[in-house]
């Protein structure tokens, strides 16, 4: 079974190598290489102190060194999915914070165990005897308390960035959030059930220490692979839409002034309202706020701010709501009797059948086939 720590340490690294191999490399691409470096040390590590074990502890410099940088797994993770979601993310000295764990952990690592003899660590390590100890059992829950913290926040910080983009489009399916969230809850997962495991182990002693760290990190060398592959492949999909989307946050008319600008916005709402129908701009597939914001000589936060405030709703629902009332006008139009229900979606705007069924599934409670059956 340690052959596939092997196998998972020379994946990192032949990833890191195949990164900064990478040309225009951008802020995030540096993190995900952090990330790999991190789990070349976490799983080699795992294989060295493995050796150790069987080899009457040859290498006693490195004996249990490599799991306090599990600490550092939550932040890099962190760092990365924040670069990505903020074009303009720099680095703070108030984001030294994250790294606080993990110094203090290497200190007193240092002080309670890396400072002993070698006859000491020996005896401690035999047996699993540094099991019963209260510091093991301490470090295991705060290193699963950090690690879950860390991709519960990773979560937040997608939903928000899908709320931003929501903001501003009209169709996000290019801008694919979905494997970025799908390898956060699989990472979560992941650590949920590692974390899961050490601490059942501390109450029922069903395994050893070392098939514990084997199974762990033999997830781990699976994960790295899909990480790898979308991570390098997508690195830069949010960075691309940082002209489209301003850092800065939509200061509110409507909360900073009172009734005149309300009369102001009703105005400006049947003004939309009218324009949304004759001009029916809700056809382009490609359509943004700003380009909306354009035909309607206003500007984009006055136009998102009224949609939000006023409408309740942001601008890729604005958007929809209007492609999926015009399908139920062309559905049910003998012209358009020989087009499939995607034909009609695609001539309504719709630039894909998931985000069409999802919209006229939100919007009518209903799937398309069954409205049609119901009209017809």
């Amino acid at each position: 079974m340690e052959y596939i720590l092997i196998i998972g340490t020379f994946e990192a690294l032949f990833l890191l190598l195949l990164l900064l191999g990478k040309k225009n490399k951008s802020l995030p691409d540096y993190f995900l290489a952090a990330i790999f470096v991190l789990y070349a040390i976490s799983i080699g590590g795992v294989y060295l102190e493995l050796q150790n074990f069987s080899h009457n502890f040859t290498y006693s410099a490195i004996i249990s060194t490599s799991w306090v940088f599990l600490f550092l797994h939550g932040p890099a993770l962190w760092f990365y999915i924040r670069s990505l979601s903020d074009h303009e993310f720099r680095f703070k000295p108030l984001y030294l914070l994250h790294f606080v764990p993990f110094i203090f952990f290497s200190v007193f690592h240092y002080f309670n165990f890396i400072n002993l003899t070698v006859p000491e660590k020996i005896r401690f390590l035999e047996n699993d005897l540094f099991k019963e100890s209260v510091s093991y059992k301490i470090t295991v829950m705060l290193i699963g308390v950090s690690t879950i913290s860390y991709n519960i926040w990773a979560l937040n910080l997608i939903r928000r960035r899908r709320d931003r983009l929501m903001q501003h489009y009209s169709k996000i399916e290019d801008i694919d959030l979905g494997w970025l969230s799908a390898l956060t809850i699989a990472t979560l997962i992941s650590y949920s059930v590692n974390v899961t495991l050490f601490n059942l182990d501390m109450i029922f002693h069903f395994a050893t220490y070392n098939f514990l760290i084997i199974l762990t990190n033999g997830f781990a060398s699976v994960y790295i692979l899909f990480l790898g592959y979308f991570g390098i492949r997508q690195g830069n999909i949010f960075i691309n839409q940082s002209k489209e989307i301003q850092k800065s946050g939509v200061k509110s008319a409507l909360t900073e002034a009172s009734s005149p600008v309300k009369n102001t916005d009703d105005a400006f709402i049947k003004t939309l309202t009218r324009d949304m129908e004759e001009k029916q701009p809700y056809l382009d597939p490609d359509i943004t706020i700003s380009r909306l914001s354009e035909m309607l000589n206003v500007k984009v936060e006055f136009l998102s701010e009224v949609l939000n405030a006023r409408l309740n709703q942001n601008f890729f629902d604005f958007i929809n709501r209007y492609r999926v009332g015009e399908f139920k006008e062309q559905c049910v139009l003998k012209a358009n009797s020989h087009l499939s229900i995607m034909g009609i979606a695609y001539n309504c705007g719709f630039n894909s059948k998931a985000s069409f069924y999802r919209a006229f599934r939100k919007f009518e409670g209903m799937s398309p086939s069954e409205y049609i059956g119901k009209v017809s």
